[in-house]
């Protein structure tokens, strides 16, 4: 899609509570919990529904599996729509915890 961002253009701050990250002004968000060192519980994935239908939610989600493989963790995805987006991407799937 025009003017959307690849996974690689969304950059996550992270202040030990969510992931953030900023498209057009509008703030995406995966507030977390950590269960033990290397577990997180992902809570919630929060797109705008002015930028909904793009794609960015899956792309959220995707940067975060990304982090898990860098930084070694693994995930538990208590929000529906971050169970559903691995569910739906086999290849993520070895960072389920």
């Amino acid at each position: 899609m025009e003017g959307c961002p690849s996974m690689s253009d969304l950059t996550l701050q992270d202040d030990g509570k969510q992931l953030t990250t900023d498209v057009e002004g509008h703030e995406l968000v995966i507030r977390y919990g950590w269960q033990g060192d290397d577990v997180m519980r992902v809570d919630f994935v929060g797109v705008p529904s002015a930028l909904g239908g793009r794609g960015l939610g899956t792309k959220l989600v995707g940067k975060l599996v990304e982090k898990a493989r860098a930084e070694n963790f693994k995930l538990v995805p208590v929000c529906g729509f971050a169970r559903t987006q691995i569910d739906r991407h086999p290849d993520w799937k070895d960072v389920l915890a």
